[in-house]
């Protein structure tokens, strides 16, 4: 889907930001895997992409682990969805609760699909990818030195939001900022959880002490 110009003047995302690994340099496991699909349920030749960006993430670092992009009518979307999900076992799908997105989360909930996830986003597509352009300008976002789909997904991220399609970038915002906001309140529980502790462990020597 083409995009309007943006408010923020020209692209958002420079290729010189984006760092890249080899194959094997990946982490062997992940704190967390990801999935985010950018959907549509037409099939005609001029409708959108529905898009996949599955990644993973170690620490603060994301890694890009694979894409897929296919014009798809529902069927093939559904199917496309549980392929995916059996593939990398994320342990979130993320899917934007809204037209064909809608029926797919509750068709694939009620089958029992693990890690689907309602998604609603608070930000239009331009304003999405603006709030995480500094988490790949900082150096966290990783992507793999070769790849089928890597050429394509360079291109329109980094030409978002001139670019004919906006698929590739709408998908890895939304992955993006739905990572950032979980891994600030996992954070924040953290904190709290050491803060607990450390009072329970000075009432426990207080007591001690004026027994």
């Amino acid at each position: 889907m083409s995009t309007a110009a943006s408010p923020l003047g020209g692209c958002l995302v420079k290729a010189k930001w984006l760092k890249t690994y080899l194959p094997g340099e990946q982490p062997a496991q992940f704190d967390m895997v990801l999935q985010n699909w950018d959907t549509t349920n037409k099939s005609a030749e001029l409708s959108d992409f529905s898009v996949c960006t599955t990644w993973g993430r170690k620490n603060k670092k994301f890694y890009l682990l694979h894409v897929l992009r296919q014009r798809m009518d529902y069927p093939e979307l559904k199917r496309a969805v549980r392929d995916q999900a059996e593939r990398f076992q994320p342990s979130n799908i993320l899917i934007e609760d809204k037209a064909s997105g809608t029926q797919l989360i509750q068709e694939l909930i009620r089958e029992g699909v693990y890690g689907v996830t309602r998604h609603e986003p608070t930000m239009d597509k331009i304003m999405r990818l603006h709030s995480v352009s500094n988490t790949i300008e900082n150096g966290f976002v990783y992507l793999p030195t070769e790849a089928e789909w890597l050429a394509s997904y360079l291109h329109e991220l980094t030409t978002f939001p001139h670019g004919k399609h906006d698929d590739h970038a709408d998908s890895t915002s939304q992955a993006l900022d739905w990572a950032k906001s979980r891994t600030y309140a996992y954070g924040l529980f953290e904190h709290c959880r050491q803060e607990a502790l450390r009072l329970r462990r000075g009432l426990g020597d207080q007591f001690r002490f004026t027994e």
